[in-house]
């Protein structure tokens, strides 16, 4: 093997992380375009049982990513000072989308901004235009800490923690919202039921090291991680489909089946040994595809504007929809793909020139 070749990661996580984003493209589409709501009032028994299947097979990607990011960064030894950098690079994209696509889109006539819009724009981290950048920058900032202290945990320690957060955060989020159990069981003043907060984010993400720290990896028989992803995903249709009571909390993100197939498909990907600089460097634009596609204005654009027929009982009638809803989602991906790479590339330059004018400065004053 040359020295190239050992450069390259491990392209399975990076395949799972475009999937992903790929699955939360799908999800704006059930969740803004209408799809959702269509299946569960007009659609027919079959196109709603595989509606709901297609669906609950597709509620982990916020998740993953939390757990991708705690199983890679669990080992690190980086104090506060030392994600200055990471955060900033997280940071500053967000800036530049939070005011070039409102403000650029005025300008095309797309939309008009309110005082509020133009204010929020200055400040997407506290403004939470992103709640997951938000989220995610949050636990960034804490992980220097959570990871000396998972490090420090024995493998029985750490075992029972999970186990605690998973009762805690899950267990005890589904059981507070069933309507047989909910009078004994409460979540009023103590956890979020949806899990989009900031203790769900830190609850994948000491998930994601255990994963790391704790679980081996097996090369032979990692199949049976799909099996039983498939099998959670049929389970929790099954419950959603015959269960009004459940179906309310079936989609939410830390409910305790999409935790667990959150777990079998990072288990399952991290087993595929393969390395493609293709899949890495299209895995590195999906944090843009996703602050671009769901900055709020666009957002709006998109769902109710361009692809309004989204919202239409009879796009729904011919059996060509699937493929139609995976060309939507792909279009999507593209080309916000192709807008973050034109962002890396204005970033690059900025960086390149700012290098040479402090280069030509130090030469003046030498």
């Amino acid at each position: 093997m040359n020295i190239k070749e050992t450069k390259i990661r491990q392209s399975g996580i990076e395949l799972l992380r475009i999937l992903m984003m790929l699955q939360v493209i799908f999800l704006h589409i059930c969740i803004y375009g209408g799809y959702s709501s269509i299946a569960k009032q007009d659609l027919s028994g079959l196109h709603k049982a595989v509606f709901y299947l297609i669906y609950l097979s597709s509620r982990c990607p916020v998740y993953i990513y939390i757990l991708i990011f705690g199983y890679f960064s669990v080992t690190s030894n980086k104090t506060l000072n030392g994600i200055k950098s990471k955060a900033l690079k997280t940071y500053l994209p967000m800036l530049f989308y939070s005011l070039s696509i409102p403000f650029f889109g005025q300008l095309l006539g797309f939309w008009r901004l309110s005082s509020l819009e133009k204010a929020r724009a200055f400040f997407p981290f506290t403004s939470r235009i992103w709640y997951f950048m938000t989220l995610y920058l949050l636990v960034l900032i804490l992980s220097p800490f959570l990871n000396k202290a998972l490090t420090a945990l024995s493998k029985k320690e750490y075992t029972q923690l999970v186990i605690i957060l998973f009762v805690m955060f899950s267990v005890w989020t589904v059981f507070s919202q069933i309507k047989q159990t909910s009078g004994v069981i409460r979540l009023d003043k103590i956890f979020d039921p949806s899990g989009k907060s900031l203790y769900g984010f830190v609850y994948m993400y000491i998930l994601g090291g255990y994963l790391r720290l704790h679980i081996p990896s097996f090369k032979k028989h990692n199949y049976i991680y799909l099996i039983a992803f498939a099998m959670l995903t049929f389970v929790n249709a099954f419950l959603c489909i015959f269960s009004d009571s459940y179906s309310k909390i079936s989609t939410e993100n830390n409910n305790p089946f999409v935790v667990l197939q959150c777990v079998c498909l990072v288990l399952f990907f991290r087993s595929i040994n393969f390395k493609s600089r293709a899949i890495n460097y299209i895995a590195t634009v999906n944090l843009g595809v996703y602050m671009i596609h769901e900055q709020f204005l666009v957002r709006n654009k998109l769902w109710h504007d361009w692809f309004s027929f989204l919202s239409k009982k009879s796009f729904y009638l011919s059996w060509t929809y699937p493929f139609k809803i995976l060309l939507i989602c792909l279009t999507v991906f593209i080309i916000c793909g192709i807008i973050e790479k034109i962002r890396v590339l204005i970033f690059n330059g900025i960086k390149i020139l700012l290098e040479k004018l402090h280069k030509s400065n130090h030469t003046i004053i030498s």
